[in-house]
């Protein structure tokens, strides 16, 4: 094979993939304008959407193409039935073109009752925005006691409150440990 015949099939090769493509419009029945935004899917899981212009492009191997716009009716084609280059979509007569609310823009005063700031966030607004230079005394002091102190002392008023609970429950205990004794009768 000489090389004018291997640059020949090399030309060859790409464009027999891209005419293994179809390229396709999708219209408005009605207008016969073209639609923007169309969801085609094909059902070995290609989706693409339509451009401004309704165009896009379907591959050679598919079985199924499902046209989909909130505008029209949910259409699907299988592949013997595409005949030349046009789909066309009907208008969906349930669709609301339009919504126009007339009234009070309540949602926009809950959301700021909502997204109110805490009095925390407020105090916190307060502090100042910056870190001062040096060394800060009462934070290195601060790092100290936590390194050193702080479990010792956690330590200390736990064992306290359980000291105070035991104590609490020895003097119920022997309450009713009187009680009992004084209404036990006496035997003569």
């Amino acid at each position: 094979m000489n090389l004018t015949n291997l640059r020949l099939l090399l030309l060859l090769v790409p464009s027999s993939a891209i005419m293994a493509q179809h390229h396709m419009v999708v219209v408005n029945v009605e207008s016969k304008v073209p639609v923007r935004d169309v969801r085609v899917c094909t059902n070995n899981g290609r989706e693409s959407r339509t451009s401004w212009d309704g165009t896009f492009t379907l591959p050679d191997s598919f079985h199924r193409v499902d046209f989909l716009h909130p505008d029209f009716e949910r259409r699907y084609l299988l592949s013997s039935e595409l005949r030349g280059d046009t789909v066309y979509l009907i208008p969906n007569i349930n669709a609301l073109r339009e919504v126009v609310i007339y009234g009070e823009r309540r949602f926009d005063k809950r959301m700021a009752m909502i997204l109110k700031p805490s009095p925390q966030q407020i105090e916190r607004d307060k502090l100042p925005k910056y870190v001062p230079a040096g060394i800060n005394p009462l934070g290195v002091l601060l790092l100290l006691y936590d390194l050193t102190l702080r479990d010792k002392v956690n330590d200390h008023v736990r064992r306290k409150k359980a000291l105070k609970e035991v104590r609490r429950k020895e003097a119920e205990l022997q309450q009713k440990w009187d009680s009992l004794k004084l209404s036990r009768p006496t035997v003569p």
